[in-house]
C-alpha cells in the first residue's frame, strides 16, 4: 500500500511541476528593446542597398541582430508599422513597433528623420520591380 501511495504522489509532484511550468511559460513576456544596446547602427539606404546586392551576405550578417536604423519616414501605417527609406524609391524598411511604441507613432509625420531600434527578421525581395523589397525589423522603439 505505501508503495502505490509514493508513485502516486511522485505522479501528482510531476504533474504539479509540469503546471507550474506551463503557466510560466504561458505569460512570460518577449524583453523589449528600449534599454538592449543595438548590434549595429546604419542608414535605412544603406541597410536595403547591402540586402539588394548581396542577400546572402547581409543575412549573415544581420539576421537576428538588433538594429539602429535611421532614416527618412516614407509613411506610417495603421496598426503601428513604420516605413523607412528615400521617399522616390519603393524600396524601404518596415518597422513594426512593439506594443509600448505604438503611442508615439502617431505624432510622427512623413518626412521627418527618425531612429528606430528593431529586431531585424528577414528581407521580402521584389522579384517583379513593381513593388519594391523591404528589410523587416520587429519589435521595434523609437530611440533616442
Amino acid at each position: 500500500m505505501t508503495k502505490k501511495r509514493m508513485i502516486i504522489g511522485g505522479i501528482a509532484v510531476i504533474i504539479m511541476i509540469t503546471a507550474i511550468y506551463a503557466w510560466y511559460q504561458y505569460n512570460r513576456t518577449v524583453q523589449g528593446l528600449a534599454d538592449v544596446k543595438a548590434d549595429y547602427s546604419v542608414d535605412a539606404p544603406a541597410l536595403i542597398n547591402e540586402f539588394v546586392s548581396n542577400e546572402d551576405l547581409a543575412h549573415k550578417k544581420y539576421l537576428n541582430k538588433i538594429l539602429s536604423v535611421k532614416g527618412t519616414i516614407k509613411s506610417v501605417e495603421p496598426g503601428g508599422t513604420i516605413v523607412l527609406g528615400d521617399t522616390t524609391e519603393m524600396n524601404g524598411v518596415r518597422c513594426v513597433l512593439d506594443t509600448s511604441a505604438n503611442a508615439a507613432a502617431g505624432s510622427l509625420q512623413r518626412g521627418a528623420t527618425i531612429t528606430i531600434k528593431g529586431a531585424i527578421t528577414g528581407f521580402n525581395k521584389d522579384e517583379t520591380g513593381l513593388l519594391g523589397s523591404d528589410v523587416q525589423l520587429n519589435r521595434c522603439v523609437i530611440a533616442n
